[in-house]
């Protein structure tokens, strides 16, 4: 990261960046593991999908995407074999994206590879004074906000 003395670096900006940097150590070792065809524009979707499967709407909702975009990302994933669309069991006009079996094992991989990625990130923290609980601190404010948000709605 370069100093540039009259540009201010919000904390936004810097939760953005080490964010990215994260998400493309990701994909780096997803390619190496043999998912050649990720990219970091895939991570919301797998990272927003239910287990019993998510509408299209949700999905582009949870990510604040647009349906459209979405759906071109989940058509890709889908010719890919990662993800499969089925009728909805609660209503049958819906469909539900769903995850393969070749969509479950690269999610598990992701999830193995994500955790020594946190590991190593929480590492740098620690060594630069950064001695507290990230997760814990992240999941509280969060928590935090929406507490706040539902109560002024």
């Amino acid at each position: 990261m370069s100093e540039e003395p009259s540009r201010a670096i919000t904390l936004i900006a810097l939760f953005r960046q080490t964010a990215g940097l994260m998400v493309d150590e990701l994909v780096e070792r997803l390619h190496a593991a043999g998912y050649e065809d990720h990219t970091a524009a895939h991570h919301p979707v797998f990272e927003n999908i239910d287990p019993d499967g998510t509408r299209l709407t949700v999905l582009a909702r949870r990510t604040g995407m647009t349906h459209q975009a979405m759906g071109e990302l989940v058509d890709y994933l889908e010719r890919r074999g990662y993800l499969e669309r089925r009728a909805d069991p609660s209503d049958g006009r819906a469909r539900l994206v769903h995850l393969t079996r070749k969509g479950r094992e690269a999610v598990r991989t992701a999830i193995n590879e994500i955790a020594q990625i946190e590991a190593e990130w929480l590492e740098r923290f620690n060594r630069a004074g950064f001695d507290v609980d990230l997760r814990a601190m992240l999941e509280s404010g969060l928590r935090e906000r929406e507490a706040a948000r539902r109560t002024t709605s």
